[in-house]
């Protein structure tokens, strides 16, 4: 897929603190994020080895034993093809980069592997950005649990984004050995020509923009939203909630009839997947709310949003409260408080002053404590001190 965790490792890559340093990216086929890395990296020596033949999956509409069948043969594939990379590539170290818990089964594959082979025994580590989902039963928990215990065996070293991914990650998986190593963003200069919303969706140009912007999925909140504009005339009149990003067909019309019933076809803009630079896009905001309803691995466009200055109004969940200084960087609400989100956004639309100074104050935490330089130093210093 596209997210976070492509933002993160194209950073980590360009932030590298050595550039004698090469890297290989190693990746499935059918990869959406790998269009997006290849924009992005800034450093030459980085060379994108795709599997190919390797994951072959079952037709759909196929029986129930086919698709285990497929699923264990693109296992078996897996791991006689990443044994020959391993030998031909001869890598040093291996981060074997897992989106969540318990997320890309093969990647946790590539970490047994790569510790019981010669070159990188000692220096392969485990990245699990977020915490575990609770959907996972059956025999694919048990094949999950044989993995993680086998890891677990080997001692090989985890790293995750925030102190409450980890928390979460202890507490409801067998995964120990966890270091933090929270992500960071590049520092760039304010955007002098950003993705101009009003021009491009026909909104009034006296409307404030309040925008929400990645996979659009019910714990994302969105729906929360909805309610806050249903219960707020002044938001209505005042302001255009802009919903960025693509996700599920049956749950983005959902969201559109309901919007329909509360009468803010005026008031609400749904955009789609918008291609380019986040950044850009995130610029034309003037608030960002992140109305997330139970728990956020790190929260990438929140922090992208602080860095360009504008301003975020967020939930106070997982690693949110880890990122933003409620009050001061950002303003934190319980998920849900319709009420409470109506009254913050009705500020921020009433003060371009208070924007101002909580977009400024967020970009200073940023800048002090997130950065992409920062973050790179880091895992240059943990990856490498591996003997």
């Amino acid at each position: 897929g596209y997210g976070g965790v492509d933002t993160h490792l194209a950073h980590l890559i360009n932030h590298w603190p050595n550039s004698d340093d090469k890297f290989i990216i190693v990746s499935n086929p059918d990869n959406e994020g790998l269009a997006f890395l290849k924009q992005q990296l800034k450093n030459p020596s980085v060379v994108i080895q795709v599997l190919e033949g390797v994951f072959n999956r079952a037709a759909k509409g196929s029986s129930k034993s086919a698709l285990v069948i497929a699923y264990f043969m693109i296992h078996l594939r897996f791991v006689r093809a990443f044994i020959k990379l391993l030998e031909e590539m001869s890598p040093d170290i291996i981060l074997s980069n897992n989106g969540g818990y318990p997320g890309g089964i093969t990647n946790w594959l590539a970490a047994i592997i790569a510790k019981q082979h010669e070159g990188t025994k000692n220096s392969t580590f485990i990245l699990v950005h977020h915490a575990p989902t609770s959907k996972i039963g059956g025999p694919f928990a048990l094949y999950v649990g044989l993995l993680v215990r086998w890891i677990k065996y080997l001692g090989i070293p985890l790293i995750t984004v925030s102190q409450a991914s980890k928390s979460m990650l202890e507490t409801n998986t067998l995964l120990t050995n966890l270091h933090v190593i929270y992500n960071g963003l590049e520092i760039k200069e304010p955007i002098t020509e950003p993705y101009d919303f009003k021009r491009e969706w026909n909104i009034t140009q006296e409307k404030i923009i309040v925008g929400i912007i990645g996979p659009v999925d019910p714990h994302k909140g969105h729906a929360t939203m909805l309610d806050v504009f249903r219960q707020s005339s002044e938001l209505q009149e005042k302001a255009q909630l802009v919903v960025v990003g693509s996700g599920k067909k049956e749950l983005v019309v959902e969201l559109k009839k309901r919007a329909h019933a509360y009468g803010l076809d005026d008031s609400l803009t749904f955009t789609g997947f918008i291609p380019g630079d986040s950044h850009r896009i995130i610029s034309w905001f003037d608030v960002l709310v992140m109305p997330t309803i139970d728990f956020e691995g790190f929260g990438y466009s929140m922090a992208e949003a602080m860095s360009a200055v504008i301003p975020v109004v967020a939930s106070k969940v997982g690693a949110i409260p880890e990122v933003i200084v409620d009050g001061e960087s950002g303003l934190l609400l319980q998920p849900r408080d319709i009420s409470g989100w109506r009254v913050t956004l009705e500020r921020m639309v009433q003060s371009s002053t208070l924007r101002r100074q909580i977009g400024i104050a967020g970009r200073r935490r940023i800048e002090d404590s997130f950065s992409a330089k920062k973050m790179g130093q880091q895992y240059f210093n943990l990856l490498t001190n591996c003997e």
